[in-house]
């Protein structure tokens, strides 16, 4: 509970940071917020190897997002953002035993298709990172739907939840970035992107 409670407000104080245009507050609270669920799937989780995923893959968008908020090179924290989007993947991945379901993946395909064509006016040079992107977001919430359908639970449901709220916060962000700004994206991108991470260590943890 207190937990929870640290993590909210630090996410929090992050987005209010981006509302003020605060980029070291922003900064401080969003390490903060994910070095907090990281500790959090680390002591609480149980000793499986998805639970170790999972901290893989916050540890390492703690590093993509200072280099993002510092305005490194895109190609650095463009490929760290990357290998946690594969960290959270392989958490979900590690937990399947059973017979894949190819409907999700064509229901999760065709949305992203049509995403796609819908900023592919305003993406120029950007198109190959955007369908890499895409191509794993949209494997991840897969993976994370299949654990979902295997094991119909409230945890799993909401790590697929957690998936598809990352989909809408990359997704919110491209359209901010590269076809029309949006109202208040600093709530709609940040609060969706610790949401995203907050649902899915929820899914661990409980």
């Amino acid at each position: 509970m207190w937990s929870w409670l640290a993590i909210g407000l630090s996410g929090v104080t992050s987005v209010l940071g981006a509302r003020q245009s605060s980029r070291t507050q922003t900064l401080v609270f969003k390490v903060l917020t994910l070095a907090l669920l990281c500790v959090l799937v680390v002591t609480q989780g149980p000793k499986q190897g998805y639970t170790y995923w999972v901290a893989a893959g916050l540890m390492i968008s703690i590093v993509a997002d200072v280099l993002h908020t510092l305005r490194a090179r895109k190609t650095f924290y463009f490929t760290g953002f990357l290998v946690a989007q594969l960290c959270y993947s392989k958490s979900f991945w590690v937990q399947l035993n059973g017979e894949i379901v190819w409907w999700l993946l064509a229901l999760l395909l065709a949305a992203s298709i049509v995403a796609f064509f819908l900023l592919l006016p305003q993406l120029d040079s950007l198109v190959f990172p955007v369908v890499i992107m895409g191509i794993m977001l949209v494997q991840m919430a897969w993976a994370a739907g299949e654990v979902w359908l295997q094991s119909a639970s409230l945890a799993n449901a909401v790590g697929f939840g957690g998936a598809l709220v990352m989909i809408y916060s990359a997704l919110a962000y491209a359209i901010h970035g590269y076809r029309k700004p949006m109202k208040r994206a600093y709530v709609w991108v940040s609060g969706s992107y610790f949401l995203a991470h907050a649902l899915i260590v929820a899914s661990i943890i409980y």
